[in-house]
């Protein structure tokens, strides 16, 4: 059996190699001048075409256990990167490997922890640099932003139109359409912050690359609203069994307390029987209030023994349903909705601070935007497009935007004071997005200077560099922040590393 333990000079090649690898497939993918990557995929047409960075890098798998450690650190920025803003996976990677080709030039002169603190306090000045840059858009401006995030100029102009309609607050969801065309509907929802699903494994899994997604999106759940403690899944084993015989096997259980080990059961559960459950903890702040307005809109009965009904006694009847539900694992958004509106008129008609937002809660403008194709592969192409745009458009509206193709970064890489090791490498590490746009474009020449300063940038369709404002190529700011906060705090753990302990393996033919 070989050994599973490697020192620095050999652990290190073999993360840094992996991260290349993984960049090199990512970042290859990035500008209009990028191209797109096929991947294998188990589900009909049995593949999938995307330039999405993090499909991308989830479905890679390097047969040398070094390389793939080095792919899944990298994974983990993207991943970051993705659940903050939805976006700016491609940036993050070469990013991230940017930082870690620079820092590998210090790591004998400096020690690891001086080396990585230095990298994190550049952090604060990036962050005054990006809002410093950063204007403000309307939702009639929008559109400019999706388009560029979609590489399609209707899907922005489509994303445009629904923000006009439910306003800068309001929320978008993508769902499939049954025919070739793009439709959508507006409705009312309810958001709820704080309260997501407790468990990743109730997420959604990801066709192509069979892992867990950072959400779970179910149509016509059943849902099940508890004031009882859940203390085992034998309290809701008779009423689970009874959907299952029904076959109805999505369940979404609203609950105050759970015991932990009723997580485990209820994901052994879907595994084992398909029967999937969402289970959401509730805030505690207003949780009685919660239930009241959750029963309402979806017309389930509250389960509470305080009430004279138990979990024991539940049944199929006293269950609601909701037409829509996302949940990630901080917040719920709920849409398909029961008619609320006298109930938030009498809300309102208290006018206390808490009725008031009680109200706002469940009054969220939405829009479903239901996605078509002609084919199945091009389908599965468009529905990551229209997610990053999606997410692009709520970041812009909602936190401004930047000069784009990686100009903002490339500005700030050149005023970045130079005076520590941090800054030195960050100096060089944030003009990987514009050379590596300016590349594929076939312009691997061009130099970080002069022509990126003042909201001046690459166009990687024109070849010409101009105001990345007026020319409408730009990029949500809190996207491009997220993905140098999430690249620094990858690359500065990496770069403290001397040794790498593996999972032992029999042999040396390791197959992926």
């Amino acid at each position: 059996m070989k050994d599973n333990l490697y020192t620095k000079k050999e652990a290190m090649e073999g993360l840094i190699n992996g991260i290349r690898k993984t960049r090199d497939a990512i970042g290859g993918t990035m500008g209009t001048g990028g191209a797109n990557a096929v991947i294998e995929a188990m589900e009909n047409p049995g593949h999938l075409t995307t330039n999405d960075g993090w499909t991308i890098a989830s479905s890679i798998k390097f047969a040398d256990p070094l390389e793939e450690m080095g792919r899944k650190i990298l994974l983990e920025a993207i991943s970051r990167a993705n659940k903050q803003s939805g976006d700016g996976s491609s940036t993050t990677t070469v990013i991230t490997a940017a930082i870690i080709e620079e820092g590998l030039k210090h790591v004998d002169t400096i020690s690891p922890q001086e080396l990585k603190r230095s990298l994190e306090e550049c952090i604060p000045s990036i962050a005054d640099s990006i809002n410093e840059q950063k204007r403000d858009i309307t939702v009639d401006e929008v559109g400019k932003v999706a388009a560029i995030s979609a590489e399609d100029e209707e899907i922005g102009e489509l994303i445009q139109e629904i923000y006009q309609q439910i306003g800068k607050d309001g929320i978008i969801h993508w769902d499939i359409s049954k025919t070739s065309e793009d439709t959508y509907t507006i409705g009312n929802g309810i958001t709820i912050e704080g309260a997501g699903y407790v468990s990743p494994y109730m997420a959604d899994i990801d066709e192509t690359t069979g892992n867990f997604t950072n959400q779970a999106r179910w149509k016509n759940p059943k849902v099940l609203i508890t004031k009882q403690k859940i203390t085992s899944a034998q309290d809701v084993g008779t009423l689970f069994e009874s959907m299952f015989n029904q076959n109805i096997k999505e369940v979404v259980v609203f609950c105050s307390e759970y015991e932990a080990p009723v997580i485990a059961d209820l994901v052994r559960t879907r595994a084992a029987r398909g029967f999937k459950t969402l289970l959401i903890k509730m805030p505690t702040l207003w949780s009685d209030e919660w239930f009241e307005d959750l029963a309402l809109a979806s017309g389930a009965t509250i389960i509470n023994p305080e009430a004279g009904l138990s979990l024991q006694e539940t049944t199929i009847e006293h269950l609601g349903t909701f037409g829509h539900i996302t949940a990630t694992k901080d917040e719920t958004f709920i849409d398909g909705i029961a008619d609320l509106s006298e109930h938030i008129a009498t809300l309102k008609k208290e006018n206390t601070d808490q009725t008031n937002l009680r109200a706002s809660r469940l009054n969220t403008m939405t829009a479903r935007l239901f996605i078509g194709a002609e084919s199945e592969s091009a389908l599965s192409y468009k529905r990551l497009k229209v997610e990053d745009a999606i997410s692009a458009a709520w970041q812009a509206l909602n936190g401004g935007i930047v000069a784009g193709g990686g100009s903002c970064l490339a500005e700030i890489a050149q005023k970045i004071p130079k005076e520590t090791v941090g800054g030195i490498i960050l100096g060089e590490a944030l003009k990987a997005p514009a050379k590596q746009i300016a590349t594929n474009a076939g312009s691997p020449d061009i130099q970080v200077g002069d022509d990126y300063l003042n909201n001046r940038g690459f166009n990687s369709k024109t070849g010409e560099f101009v105001d990345m404002f007026e020319a409408h190529i730009t990029d949500p700011a809190n996207i491009v922040l997220n993905a140098v906060k999430n690249a620094v705090s990858v690359a500065a753990s990496i770069l403290t590393v001397k040794t790498i302990v593996t999972i032992p393996r029999e042999d040396d033919n390791r197959i992926t």
